[in-house]
């Protein structure tokens, strides 16, 4: 791999931890299409199961004191693992222009949430009962992609927690995903040791830049970085529609 893509990845890694940690979702969204345009959907996909094991430990274990319990937490963990084994099953067996269309769908949802600030959030009452589905939709989709903050976002907002609270209720949902995918992955094959080593090597990244990220969401509003992920998010957007019309 040329060493300007290497500066490219390591760029999308660091950015997408600063905002996962001021806003509780990001480094996937960000991070894998990048990833994804110079090594392929399949293995960025894979790839980032690590860091988001060690991302979401990090981010549990500073925002511990403001545990919550996830509602249903038994049928949550069910539809999470059916979710994230079919989306794993789809992510061995699909083409990858494909999962790139996918990509592409799921990724301009989100943009267009950002750029004119729509809530997607359900009303409490509704989303005690369809919780469940949507976190299996939200695995599928996490199996398939490696990211599913468009769907997790509206759901976690449905609980109206503070922030902290929303933070860790996220992670928590990422940490399920991340570890059903490393056995799902594992079971299909696509999880080699070649991969689990890059994963390794994208943690340092992550490592570097959390605790940065950390500090600032603590003294900042989340305002000022609006208009730089929605920047960020289009130029991944485009890049990724060349590549799937490509």
């Amino acid at each position: 791999m040329a060493i300007d893509s290497i500066i490219i990845i390591v760029a999308a890694l660091a950015v997408g931890s600063f905002v996962r940690g001021i806003t509780g979702i990001g480094l996937p969204l960000i991070a894998i299409p990048v990833m994804a345009g110079f090594i392929g959907v399949q293995n960025a996909v894979v790839i980032m199961v690590v860091p988001n094991v060690f991302l979401n430990g990090w981010l549990l274990w500073t925002y511990r004191a403001h545990r919550v319990a996830l509602p249903n937490f038994p049928a949550v963990v069910i539809a999470a693992f059916a979710g994230v084994v079919f989306g794993s099953w789809v992510l061995s067996t699909v083409a990858e222009r494909v999962l790139i269309f996918v990509m592409v769908g799921c990724l301009g949802l989100y943009l267009l949430k950002l750029a004119f600030r729509i809530e997607l959030g359900l009303p409490q009452s509704v989303g005690r009962y369809v919780g469940t589905v949507v976190v299996f939709f939200a695995g599928l989709v996490q199996g398939a992609t490696g990211f599913s903050g468009p769907v997790v976002a509206p759901w976690a907002h449905s609980l109206r927690l503070p922030p902290q609270g929303y933070v860790f209720v996220v992670s928590i949902l990422f940490m399920i995903f991340a570890a059903m995918q490393i056995l799902a992955y594992g079971w299909f094959g696509t999880l080699t040791v070649e991969r689990l080593y890059m994963g390794a090597l994208a943690c340092v990244p992550v490592a570097v830049v959390l605790p940065l990220a950390i500090f600032v969401a603590r003294r900042i509003g989340q305002r000022e970085f609006n208009a730089i992920i929605v920047a960020v998010l289009v130029v991944v957007e485009i890049r990724l529609i060349f590549k799937a019309l490509g």
